[in-house]
C-alpha cells in the first residue's frame, strides 16, 4: 500500500493552515503545520512537501484525479527514500 496518497495530497491542498507540509513519521503520512515539525511528535519525521511545493492554486477545486498524479511521484520520491 502507497504512503501517499491522493487524500494526503488533497488535505495538503485544503487544510486551513497556512502552511501546511506533507510528511512521513513512523512510515505514516500526515498532514501537519510546519510549525509542527519542531515538537516531540514529529521529531525525526521526513518532510515531504509543503502546499506551495505542488504548484497548485489551493482556492481552486482540485479533484481526486487531480492529486493522483502527484501523490505517485510524492509516493515513489519516498519509496526511493526508504521512508
Amino acid at each position: 500500500m502507497d504512503v501517499v496518497r491522493p487524500e494526503h495530497v488533497a488535505r495538503l491542498l485544503r487544510t486551513d493552515d497556512p502552511d501546511p507540509v506533507l510528511v512521513v513519521v513512523r512510515g505514516a503520512a500526515e498532514v501537519v503545520p510546519s510549525a509542527a515539525l519542531e515538537g516531540p511528535d514529529h521529531r525525526g519525521a521526513l518532510r515531504v512537501a509543503g502546499r506551495a511545493d505542488l504548484g497548485v492554486d489551493p482556492g481552486a477545486g482540485v479533484s481526486e484525479e487531480e492529486t493522483a498524479a502527484p501523490a505517485r511521484r510524492l509516493n515513489d520520491a519516498v519509496e526511493h527514500l526508504g521512508g
